[in-house]
Parts: C-alpha cells; sequence; structure tokens
C-alpha cells in the first residue's frame, strides 16, 4: 500500500487545535495521510518546507503503517502524552492575553504573539524595563606612567650584532618631553603610495596614488587620535616613491630636514609604511589581531642604527621610544603588536631621537584593518607621550 501525504502548516493546526480541541486532532490527522500517490512528494509549505519527516521515513508499500506514530512525526508532539502539545506550540501563545488587555485587539496572529513574547521577555514582571548592564569603553583606559615604564618579556627580533635588553630601555628616561608650543609630531611617508589589498591594488606595484586608500589615509588617521589628545602633530603627505621608487629614502630625509627647519618644536617624527611579502603560491602576507571584536592590522615598529657606519649615534634613544610605545600597546591591545624589528639600516632616523618606522600591517591587510591598527598604535603612543 503507498501513501500520498499531505502536510498542514502549523498557523492552520495551530487554528484547529484552539477551536475544536485536542479531540479534533485525529479527525484532522486521519485527512492528513492518504493512500495512493508518491510517498516521497514533495512538501509545500507557507512556511517551511519539512524536509526533516522525509528524512525520518514514511511508510513504503512493504511496511505496517502506524497511523498515531505518522501524526507524531508530521505535528510534532506526541497524542499519547497531551502535555507536549502544549510544550510544542507554549511559546506561540504566551502574553496573547496581555496582549489582547493592551490593545482591544488581540494578536493578529500566532506569529504576532510570540514576537510579542520576546519583547517582553526582557521586562520585569511588573512592567518595567529590565536593566540592562552597564555598555564597557570599546577603547581601554590610557595606562599609568609606572605601567609604561615597567615592562618584562617585550619581543624583540635584533638583526644586529648589539646586545640590547628592551625591557631595560623601557625603564629608562626618555629625553624629550612635549609642550604645546608647537606640533610635537611630524608624520612622513618615504613609501607614500603603498597601499593595501582588495580594489586599492594598482597592479603588481601594490600602489595607488589615491591618497584616500593607501598610507596617507592611514597617516590621517594616526594624526587625527594623537589630535584628540592634544598631541599637535604634522602630517606631511609629499611623495617620495612616485614617479620614481628609486632614491625615495633620499628625498624623505630633504622632506624630514625642511620640515624640522620649519618646525623646531617638533620631538617625534613617525614614518608611516606598509608591509610586504607575496608567498611563493601568490597569497600575501596578512597580521592581524582581534581587538574589541574589530579585524585589525597588527603593527611593527622599526628602529635603524649605524650597524652599516651612517652616523647614528643616538639610536638607543630612539629604541626607548619604541619599548614604552611597545609596552603600552601590549597593555592596551594584547596582541597588535609584532615584536619591535632592530635593523642595521639608518632610515633617516638619526634627525630626532624620537624617530620611528612603523610598518602599519601588510599588503596582505585591508585598508580598514589598517586603519584599526593605526588608530590603536597612535593611542599607545598617546599614552608614552602624556605620562612622561
Amino acid at each position: 500500500m503507498r501513501f500520498k501525504t499531505i502536510i498542514i502548516t502549523r498557523k492552520k493546526v495551530i487554528f484547529t487545535l484552539i477551536c475544536t480541541g485536542v479531540t479534533a486532532v485525529c479527525g484532522i490527522t486521519a485527512a492528513v495521510v492518504r493512500t495512493s500517490g508518491k510517498a516521497a512528494e514533495v512538501f509545500k509549505s507557507e512556511d517551511t518546507v519539512y524536509e526533516d519527516i522525509l528524512s525520518e521515513g514514511l511508510p513504503t508499500e512493504d511496511d505496517e503503517f502506524d497511523l498515531k506514530n505518522a501524526v507524531n512525526k508530521i505535528l510534532g508532539f506526541n497524542l499519547d502524552e497531551p502535555q507536549t502539545i502544549i510544550e510544542e506550540y507554549s511559546a506561540y501563545f504566551e502574553n496573547v492575553q496581555a496582549e489582547n488587555n493592551q490593545d482591544g485587539s488581540g494578536a493578529e496572529s500566532v506569529e504576532d504573539a510570540a514576537e510579542q513574547s520576546d519583547e517582553d521577555a526582557e521586562e520585569h514582571p511588573n512592567g518595567e524595563t529590565a536593566e540592562q548592564p552597564e555598555e564597557q569603553s570599546a577603547e581601554p583606559e590610557l595606562p599609568t606612567r609606572d605601567m609604561i615604564y615597567s615592562s618584562v618579556g617585550l619581543a624583540i627580533n635584533n638583526a644586529t650584532d648589539y646586545d640590547v635588553n628592551i625591557d631595560a630601555m623601557c625603564a629608562e628616561e626618555l629625553t624629550f618631553s612635549i609642550n604645546d608650543e608647537g606640533p610635537q609630531v611630524l608624520v612622513v611617508h618615504t613609501h607614500t603610495t603603498e597601499c593595501y589589498d582588495g580594489d586599492q591594488m594598482s597592479g603588481e606595484t601594490e600602489r595607488t596614488t589615491d591618497d584616500s586608500r593607501n598610507v596617507i589615509e592611514v597617516g590621517n588617521v594616526i594624526c587625527d587620535t594623537l589630535e584628540s589628545y592634544g598631541i599637535k602633530t604634522y602630517h606631511d603627505t609629499t611623495y617620495h616613491d612616485y614617479p620614481s621608487y628609486q632614491g625615495s629614502y633620499t628625498r624623505a630625509l630633504t622632506t624630514i630636514s625642511s620640515r624640522l627647519a620649519e618646525y623646531p618644536s617638533v620631538k617625534i617624527v613617525l614614518d608611516i609604511h606598509r608591509d610586504a611579502f607575496i608567498y611563493a603560491a601568490g597569497s600575501k602576507l596578512t597580521v592581524s589581531s582581534d581587538q574589541n571584536g574589530i579585524s585589525t592590522a597588527q603593527v611593527m615598529l622599526v628602529c635603524g642604527t649605524d650597524s652599516m657606519g651612517l652616523e647614528h649615534k643616538n639610536w638607543r634613544e630612539n629604541l626607548k621610544l619604541a619599548a614604552k610605545i611597545q609596552n603600552a600597546a601590549e597593555i592596551m591591545y594584547p596582541g597588535l603588536m609584532r615584536p619591535v624589528n632592530l635593523r642595521t639600516e639608518r632610515f633617516n632616523m638619526h634627525m630626532t631621537t624620537g624617530s620611528l618606522l612603523i610598518d602599519v600591517g601588510s599588503n596582505g591587510n585591508t585598508l580598514d584593518q589598517a586603519k584599526e591598527g593605526g588608530k590603536d598604535v597612535a593611542r599607545a603612543i598617546a599614552a608614552v607621550l602624556t605620562n612622561q
């Protein structure tokens, strides 16, 4: 014997249950299961397709048909246990009477009653809105000076032959302090056109002269963040790697020298870059972390030295600053920072005792991730400069 199955929507079943009571269910189910047709006919429903019933298996012509079992599967409750009817549909009926009392019209549908139930569940029994926990600040508090100047186990990649203790340097005093007498921080970009993954890329070069999509935009975020803490900042957006990439650092040195002469108040020079690496398979290096639920590009502080013979007698002063920024960032944004990179090259950092090269993200990161990383490291810089 073969059976053709017709599924009644839950709305119809619920309406029938209300009107005729549990006794009528048996009458309804007698019409639900009928002989003839295909056992696996597609079920059509206003709300859903009940494929799970098919997966459980309806009887074939060789099976003994159990009407009660079929009804239990289709309707979702046990006819031998009436309480299961209430359990199955209690969420739909909850607060219907309350809604009737409020507007006199009643819920337009069972689903309306369920939505009202979800809303009411957030309220106290007396009708007052449940007290919600206070929202935590998306940004952590700035660490204190004692926290910034004391660290244990700061990570450093030392490419030089110099023996350095970055934790000890973190505890040393800086040789400068900031004030409000003119710009204190100069932000530049030796490789100004560096951009990030996505449609920002310009072919193989991974560069663009659209300043809203390259490292200049990250520099804007850094400057805005520092300014929000009262740290006067000058952002120089001169192109040093376009139209020619060769000689970028020489041209950047000219710009830095000119700005320092124009603004002798500047104590710190930050050269904002983007890292880059392409694997053999063609994928690009992505360095990211989760900060307050936001995907954020990791940041690397690069310090130059005089290892290659170029004059840079104060490179340790720059490393002191890097150590404090690294420590502050680790406190505020765990996982944000890559290890400090101590290099043999000078990278124009001999111009001040507060010069750093900062790689914000890599060529596999997005611009949005880089802007988040720039904002976070800028807050760490602000924490150091305002706690001297």
